[in-house]
């Protein structure tokens, strides 16, 4: 039996938290960060030191890592689902996408970790 299918309930239980988070939490972070803040709805509360103390602080990092790098496993998910659909194969997909998602994941970690 080949890894990719054996590793196939992690991936899903990775696709479940990952969906999870980008419709729970990307809506509000990116109505909040890109729609809100531009337009002085929020007076002083995305300042760049009020913002960078919630990001490096331990709940913020967890956060964040959590947000991102789930979202990214989301997103490896669908993207190999679609190279089968399009029948490029079982493993150049599955190695391509959760490859990416986990070197995202690394990059997340170690750039989070250094705020």
């Amino acid at each position: 039996m080949n890894l990719i299918h054996k590793l196939e309930p992690l991936f899903w239980m990775l696709f479940g938290g990952g969906g999870f988070a980008a419709s729970f939490f990307l809506p509000g972070l990116l109505i909040g960060v890109c729609l809100l803040a531009p337009l002085g709805v929020f007076e002083s509360g995305l300042a760049y030191d009020r913002a960078y103390g919630l990001a490096s602080s331990g709940t913020g990092r967890v956060f964040l890592i959590a947000v991102i790098s789930l979202t990214l496993w989301h997103c490896a998910h669908h993207l190999r689902h679609l190279g089968l659909d399009l029948g490029l194969g079982t493993t150049v997909p599955a190695l391509a996408s959760y490859g990416l998602a986990l070197v995202g994941t690394v990059a997340t970690f170690t750039l989070v970790l250094a705020l």
